[in-house]
């Protein structure tokens, strides 16, 4: 959780570490995973605890939901989803290769399905986002380079905020659309650019005069493996 929010929204202009894809947004943290053991990494989730924050993010009136996590389809969980959809809200969440076509969170209806950019298997219709040595926040105050769909799935919710903030209408298609065309092709690796949607959402011919989007506020809520 707290690499994803890293990702999000690291704060900018503090001549410290590292900066968030969208430093201005508001994260939500909704702790619906744990830890299984203080040696491993690895965390646990289970129906139960994703659906009490799935409907806390609801009850919150979050704009953006980030889901960095993988698991088997959920009719509960879909629904849930679904009810937020209905509200206006939107979904990010991880799609790695490994993981079933119409599991949780990736093959949910309305989610926007992200995987690594540098996985050379991640499916059609799914988003590409830097997911290999990221450098991020690390619990204790420290930074560390981190390694999964978690990551990509992050750096697309910061995007989303991005979009956002700059025009509140936009629905899910037109964000997949703004963000799947501005995915380009450098070290073999597609992965989106924030800075070109910006651009084409603002109609600017370049994306240098949208940089200042980062700044604006806007909101998301983190739901994660702590």
């Amino acid at each position: 959780g707290t690499a994803v929010a890293g990702v999000n929204s690291a704060s900018a202009n503090n001549s410290l570490g590292i900066v968030g894809v969208a430093p201005g947004v508001e994260i939500v943290a909704l702790k619906a995973c744990w830890q299984l053991d203080e040696q491993n990494d690895a965390a646990h989730c289970n129906s139960l605890t994703l659906a009490q924050a799935l409907a806390a993010a609801i009850s919150e009136n979050t704009q953006v939901v980030n889901l960095s996590l993988a698991g088997p389809r959920d009719p509960l969980l879909n629904a849930l989803v679904a009810a937020g959809i209905a509200r206006g809200m939107l979904y990010v969440g991880a799609s790695p290769a490994d993981a079933s076509a119409d599991g949780f969170p990736g093959g949910t209806p309305g989610v926007i399905p992200v995987d690594m950019a540098e996985s050379a298997a991640a499916r059609s219709g799914v988003l590409r986002a830097p997911g290999r040595e990221v450098v991020t926040l690390m619990p204790g105050g420290r930074y560390d380079f981190v390694t999964g769909s978690s990551l990509a799935t992050a750096h697309v919710s910061g995007a989303v905020a991005l979009l956002l903030a700059r025009d509140r209408r936009l629905d899910r298609n037109r964000v997949f659309e703004l963000l799947a065309r501005s995915e380009g092709t450098a070290d073999r690796a597609a992965s989106i650019n924030a800075c070109l949607a910006l651009a084409r959402l603002l109609n600017l011919s370049t994306c240098a005069g949208s940089a200042s989007a980062a700044s604006v506020p806007a909101a998301a809520a983190a739901i994660t493996a702590p």
